[in-house]
């Protein structure tokens, strides 16, 4: 009798997985004897990879076969990966496409399925949400083609239904949270924002009403991890707002003070909602710190990069011959303050900028000039460094070691400019 307790209980275990799957990845022996097994033939989904802040660790996803996804995790020293375990397996659809997202030790990677690859459209895709932390994978559909994550890695959100939301946190994995008090899904009335993801795990949302040649902007804001809502502040812009798409926005947000709110329709200015010891307001001026250069003509105007080690990174010229870099760390609330660097002589004549990933943690920009290249470059968005070299025409290319120009490493992170 207690041998058929337990096999019904092993049963039971078994069968509550659910759509929920969950592989434990910890190797009790600590050993990383595995090679990293490669995707990305004709039938797979070539690997991507996540850099983890301990060491040269790493989480690998892809596909072998275009259905399972498999992972494995790089050892922080770098010399081993463990066992590859498969986290998902769809046999009906093919994997076409992932976002990755970072934070605080936990990715969370979005894999789009399609079940006809000939399909220019969204309507046959499906979503699968693979959130992985501390050498452990969790996966489950999911209802956005990217995830949002937390700097802290505590929380993930990973889409809405008219139901509500689905997160993932540390304590509880994957769950559903209602909504209460939410606008609605009329398009014609409501035209609610996709929410994003505060800092602190909370919600922003805005739902917007039209009227003729107007739309009012409502912010709906949660508590963290609740998909319960309420309306912080409204704000009124002459827009079209007699049209199904006229309102519609997305938004943008590093802070739990404030959030970008960004009308579709071109002709809309964009705003921000403010936080205050008032309660929220609305304002024009630029919440996020970010000093816009904008020369009108000539070069070069502020250009921004997204993803760069996890961070931000914008650069312009406000004269053609200095440049100007400002960087974004993940969790910071803030554009960092501006700097304003040396860069062309007097005289020169500038006319392009670019950027580069360069070494593992830092980043060039390059500005080309009739004479020679103008370049700064820092080992970790923090500290910066320019100077200009004189008569280089060669192009540019930022790897692991530093920034190349024409197969000649002229600045390493830990040398600076050679």
């Amino acid at each position: 009798m207690r041998r058929l307790g337990l096999v019904v209980l092993l049963a039971l275990l078994v069968f509550g997985a659910g759509a929920v799957a969950a592989w434990s990845l910890w190797h009790a022996d600590g050993e990383y004897d595995h090679a990293l097994e490669r995707y990305g033939n004709d039938r797979g989904e070539p690997n991507v990879y996540v850099d983890l802040p301990d060491g040269d660790a790493q989480l690998a996803l892809g596909s072998p076969d275009g259905h399972a996804l498999v992972v494995q995790w790089r050892d922080p020293d770098g010399h081993g990966w463990t066992a590859p375990e498969t986290v998902w397996d769809d046999r009906e659809n093919l994997a076409i496409e992932n976002t990755v997202r970072y934070g605080g030790g936990t990715a969370a990677i979005v894999e789009t399925y399609t079940s006809d690859v000939h399909d220019d459209s969204d309507g046959s895709a499906s979503y699968v949400a693979v959130v992985c932390r501390d050498l452990t994978c969790e996966a489950t559909g999911s209802r956005a083609t990217e995830a949002q994550v937390t700097p802290d890695g505590s929380t993930a959100y990973l889409g809405q239904s008219v139901e509500g939301v689905l997160f993932w946190d540390e304590s509880d994995g994957f769950h559903e949270e209602r909504w209460e008090d939410h606008p609605g899904f009329d398009y014609h009335r409501a035209s609610p924002s996709e929410p994003v993801l505060a800092p602190d795990g909370s919600l922003r949302m805005v739902g917007s009403a039209p009227d003729r040649g107007s739309c009012t902007f409502a912010l709906y804001t949660s508590a963290p991890g609740s998909a319960s809502l309420t309306v912080q502040d409204r704000r009124t812009e002459p827009l079209r707002g007699n049209r199904t798409s006229d309102c519609r926005t997305y938004l943008a947000t590093w802070s739990d003070s404030w959030v970008q709110v960004n009308p579709s329709d071109h002709r809309g200015a964009t705003f921000w909602f403010v936080a205050d010891d008032g309660g929220w307001t609305s304002t024009t001026e630029d919440a996020s710190g970010f000093d816009l250069v904008d020369v009108r003509r000539g070069c070069c105007d502020s250009s921004s990069i997204g993803f760069v080690h996890w961070h931000d990174v914008t650069f312009g010229s406000p004269d053609g011959q200095r440049i100007q870099v400002q960087s974004h760390l993940l969790g910071d609330e803030h554009w960092s303050d501006p700097v304003l660097l040396e860069g062309a002589p007097a005289g020169a004549r500038c006319t392009w900028q670019d950027g580069y990933e360069s070494g593992p943690a830092g980043f060039a920009v390059v500005m080309t000039c009739r004479d020679g290249l103008a370049v700064a470059a820092s080992p970790d968005l923090r500290t910066w460094t320019s100077t200009y070299l004189p008569g280089e025409t060669g192009q540019p290319l930022g790897d692991g070691d530093g920034l190349t120009i024409d197969d000649r490493l002229v600045w390493t992170p830990d040398g600076g400019f050679q």
